[in-house]
């Protein structure tokens, strides 16, 4: 998927309709990132040989994490938001919602991010330093020490979407 496109209509979007804290230049990159790493850019929805699924590639139980524990996800009328990204209203579809719904996989990542206690990096304007600061947040928080990516694969992915070029 073109990375403009992505940020454009699916990531900037998405976030302002969450409404609060959740969009930011800084949290709309390390989702655009986020996305060209775990997907190539929406190429893959489903891993292959593995349970992740949608443009961000979340496994259903990092979903159903986020669901239980996420402290946003206890107010009612934001719960109503999310839910209304969710494209199927049939509880039965059970995950298909991080494929069908671009909307809804990317609130999923961005809440996935927010659960964490320390603040996002911020953008200096030094490609390097950025590169490093987010793929730091994203190994940590997204990926975690269990996770195949590494920093070259991340710094690849970058460079292969032009991720830096994208105007946010």
């Amino acid at each position: 998927m073109n990375p403009q496109q992505l940020h454009d209509l699916i990531i900037k979007p998405t976030l302002e309709y969450m409404g609060g804290n959740y969009y930011s230049k800084e949290s709309a990159f390390l989702l655009l990132c986020t996305a060209a790493i775990e997907s190539d850019c929406g190429y893959y929805i489903k891993q292959i040989n593995g349970p992740a699924l949608g443009i961000w590639q979340m496994e259903p139980s990092t979903e159903d994490d986020i669901w239980q524990n996420c402290d946003a996800l206890d107010d009612s009328p934001f719960i109503s938001v999310i839910g209304d990204l969710h494209l199927s209203k049939d509880d039965r579809v059970g995950y298909n919602g991080l494929i069908e719904s671009s909307k809804y996989a990317c609130a999923m990542a961005r809440l996935k991010y927010s659960m964490d206690p320390n603040p996002l990096p911020k953008l200096t304007g030094d490609n390097n330093a950025d590169s490093r600061a987010f793929y730091d947040y994203y190994k940590r928080v997204y990926n975690t020490e269990l996770g195949a990516s590494t920093f070259d694969k991340w710094a690849v992915a970058l460079k292969k979407h032009r991720i830096f070029e994208v105007e946010l």
